[in-house]
């Protein structure tokens, strides 16, 4: 956004020419002069280019799922009538084709601070807070939490949206009756050991369903190879692959970003859950997801485990390939939409 680098560039010669001030008498006030000024002409630069300042910004963090999960508090705050809504984020394309939001920008600018010198109405939206290696265990659906956060009341759908152009589904057709796969997590922003099954088992998993079904790897090119399989590691877009999971049969994986962009774009999915969280935290009814309900689950800790993983040792083989012959015995066709009640 050639707005965000002008008044980025701005602030940043204002803020280096105080620097040298640091830890004087008035650097603080300064420093708080500096950013006014810069939140002054930044509106300044959006009056002259026809656009007012956000009504409300909301923001997470800096893993693409989670800002994935933020489309469904801008549809539902949409819903409510609330048109001029920003939010910041490092993956813009997530959002591309979005009428939902009235503008994105990057998660690290200034329009963060900038929006609360304004008086927007400024939303940090988080599902769980985390104290060293566990987090909270949420109480409800994770979208409903972050719908809680946004101050949103009533009826809501727990389902992230995802808008591709003709062009882009035309780019994924190849993925008809297959089935995407990935083997790993682990080279997400925020790695989880307790989200990850066993990259030999995926590899089981296709070969004893390779003779029926073709599968296309997705993922980081940083995640365990699979064989038998198109091997597209690291050579897709977002969009591309949710232009892939459009059309594919269904999606096999764990928790994480591939199985909230499966469910966006209407994929139906075998989620292998293990214990760290439950279905009913962060899945969708319309998957097959194969929960481990341990004494100990749901626990939502990261990677320590005092039992040696067993909700996720305890998911065989087969019970993968029965729950994907499961899936692709049912017809494919839009999934059943989750909802809540907010009070």
């Amino acid at each position: 956004m050639e707005l965000f680098a002008v008044s980025k560039r701005l602030s940043k010669r204002i803020l280096s020419s105080i620097a040298y001030r640091k830890g004087q008498p008035g650097w603080r006030a300064m420093v708080a002069a500096a950013e006014r000024l810069g939140a002054t002409m930044a509106r300044i630069g959006l009056a002259v280019g026809g656009r007012r300042a956000p009504d409300m910004l909301i923001f997470f963090g800096m893993a693409p799922g989670d800002d994935l999960l933020c489309t469904a508090v801008l549809r539902e705050l949409r819903r409510r009538g609330r048109e001029n809504v920003w939010i910041a984020s490092n993956y813009p394309e997530i959002f591309s084709g979005n009428g939902d939001v009235a503008a994105v920008v990057p998660f690290d600018s200034p329009y963060r601070r900038y929006a609360t010198i304004w008086r927007c109405d400024v939303r940090h939206l988080e599902y769980s807070r985390f104290s060293g290696d566990q987090g909270e265990s949420p109480r409800r659906h994770i979208i409903a939490e972050l719908c809680a956060r946004a101050g949103i009341t009533g009826r809501i759908t727990l389902k992230p949206t995802f808008a591709l152009t003709e062009q882009e589904q035309a780019c994924g057709t190849f993925a008809e009756n297959k089935v995407v796969i990935q083997s790993s997590g682990l080279a997400a922003i925020f790695p989880m050991r307790n989200k990850m099954w066993f990259p030999e088992r995926f590899q089981g998993v296709v070969d004893q369903l390779r003779r029926d079904i073709e599968f296309v790897q997705l993922g980081s090119a940083a995640d365990p190879e699979l064989s038998n399989v198109l091997d597209l590691r690291g050579k897709t877009s977002i969009r591309q692959s949710a232009s892939i999971l459009h059309h594919a049969r269904a999606y096999i994986g764990t928790v994480g970003f591939l199985m909230h962009l499966a469910r966006a774009v209407e994929c139906p999915s075998v989620i292998v859950y293990g214990g760290r969280e439950a279905p009913w935290q962060s899945g969708y009814t319309g998957n097959i997801n194969l929960y481990n309900g341990l004494p100990c689950a749901p626990c939502w800790r990261w990677n320590s485990c005092d039992f040696e993983r067993k909700c996720m040792t305890d998911i065989r083989i087969a019970d993968v390939v029965r729950a994907m012959r499961s899936l692709l015995s049912t017809s494919r066709g839009p999934l059943p939409v989750d909802t809540d009640e907010l009070p």
